[in-house]
């Protein structure tokens, strides 16, 4: 037992001592091809019948940082889809109305990667990768990097940036606690200086692009376990006088917790919606299980990033949203849960919904024509018509081809008009989400 423990503790601990005291290090190893991110892109559904005069506004989020804002965990390939903090505070957006986010994480990126990047964004300047930060080790980068000008317009339209950066700096942390505490605390010092400092600038930057925008960052957590075979093989255990490393680390991140405090309300008392999202304390005692590093990985594990983005949900809204029924698929519209008994319906691959209680939901009118079978409903300026089992739908007098026909489905003793959900966003102008963590459909307006 003892063995098999110290082998474990002994690979937990390589992890470690090769990457870093805190989240993102640059020196672990990626997949040779890139996973699937949302890169500069905006995931949200439109409809054709919209006109931009009508369209209704959207809550747009960016993402940027490092690897946590990237949503990365050990094993990802290029089909791969993250699911980190930034793709949870997107589904919570949902839950409030019409949304869009675009993630700009990048794997390894520093304090002072961010810095330039942030501030080519500002000026409206290209930047290759090597000049947002050498070698940086992300496969993606230079895509990344290409999306600077772009970065510059969304985070002009932004109404919420989401940031999480510092842990590739302060990596070094680790070497300098065995040489004692007075070179650690020196470096510690001069580390968070530098944190608050480069930090700041990147902040001011996004302010300049975007004076309105709601800001939030997140503070660092420490991935080392209190196991005692591991900090011995680390070296951090008790000689030369110096004890209980474990609490000197998690001391470590809560002074950068205190620093990114300072750095936030003085933003604030100047009139910017800059916040912190504070979650380091959630994985004290949990590391083995918030994060990958039993398996030679320190990035969160699903459990790991729940925490962040119940951090980050918290200080932007308060509260974080969940449907409330245990269902197969469950329906949000609007910001409401649909409970009743029309359940979806799952028919060669595609989700239908009963189309009255949608429409009734949007406060739409509605109207069946038992002759033809075919039900009208009208909403902001559209007319649609759809008729059961055809393969199109009328949109303001214009035939429109659907890729699922409409069909009747018996409820108890009634007949209901089941339509895809695709149709609600071709006809309608509704945004359709489905989010499959959540295994829930949002419509919103």
């Amino acid at each position: 037992m003892y063995s098999k423990l110290r082998k474990k503790a002994a690979r937990a601990a390589a992890v470690i001592m090769s990457a870093a005291i805190l989240t993102g290090s640059p020196e672990l190893t990626f997949a040779a091809a890139p996973f699937n991110v949302n890169i500069g892109e905006t995931s949200t559904s439109s409809a054709a019948a919209s006109t931009a005069a009508e369209a209704p506004s959207t809550y747009r989020i960016v993402g940027i940082g490092d690897s946590l804002t990237a949503g990365y965990e050990p094993g990802m390939n290029a089909t791969s889809v993250p699911y980190g903090f930034v793709e949870r505070i997107y589904e919570q957006a949902l839950f409030r109305g019409r949304a869009a986010y675009s993630n700009y994480g990048i794997l390894g990126l520093k304090l002072d990667g961010l810095q330039r990047w942030l501030k080519a964004a500002e000026n409206g300047a290209a930047i290759t990768p090597d000049e947002i930060q050498p070698s940086l080790p992300d496969p993606r980068a230079a895509q990344i990097a290409a999306q600077t000008v772009k970065l510059q317009n969304e985070l002009k339209q932004a109404d919420l940036v989401v940031i999480s950066i510092g842990g590739n700096d302060f990596r070094g942390l680790l070497a300098q606690v065995p040489l004692g505490r007075t070179i650690s605390d020196g470096w510690l010092k001069q580390e968070l200086e530098r944190y608050e400092a480069s930090l700041e600038a990147s902040v001011r930057s996004i302010i300049t692009l975007q004076p309105k925008a709601q800001i939030v960052i997140s503070d660092q957590y420490s991935p080392v376990p209190d196991m005692p075979l591991v900090l011995a093989v680390m070296g951090l255990n008790d000689k030369d006088g110096m004890t209980d490393n474990y609490h000197y680390l998690l001391d470590a991140a809560k002074q950068l917790k205190e620093r990114l405090k300072q750095l936030t309300a003085r933003l604030a008392k100047e009139g910017y919606q800059v916040k912190g999202a504070y979650s380091s304390d959630s994985f004290i005692g949990k590391e083995n299980s918030a994060t990958h590093v039993i398996e030679k990985d320190i990035h969160p594990t699903q459990k790991g990033y729940i925490y962040m983005a119940e951090a980050f949900t918290n200080a932007i809204w308060g509260k974080t949203l969940a449907v409330t029924q245990d269902a197969e698929i469950s329906i949000v519209v609007d910001g409401k849960e649909l409970i009743n008994e029309n359940k979806p319906v799952l028919k060669l691959g595609r989700t239908y919904v009963a189309f009255r209680d949608i429409a009734e939901a949007m406060k739409a009118k509605t109207q069946w024509d038992n002759k033809t079978s075919t039900v009208t409903i009208t909403y902001g300026g559209n007319v649609v018509a759809i008729k059961i089992g055809e393969t199109a739908m009328t949109v303001n007098g214009t035939r429109v081809a659907i890729d699922s026909p409409a069909f009747l489905h018996k409820v108890g003793k009634e007949q209901k008009t089941y339509v895809p959900l695709a149709v609600l966003a071709d006809g309608l102008g509704f945004q359709v989400e489905y989010r499959a963590p959540l295994k829930t459909a949002f419509i919103n307006k």
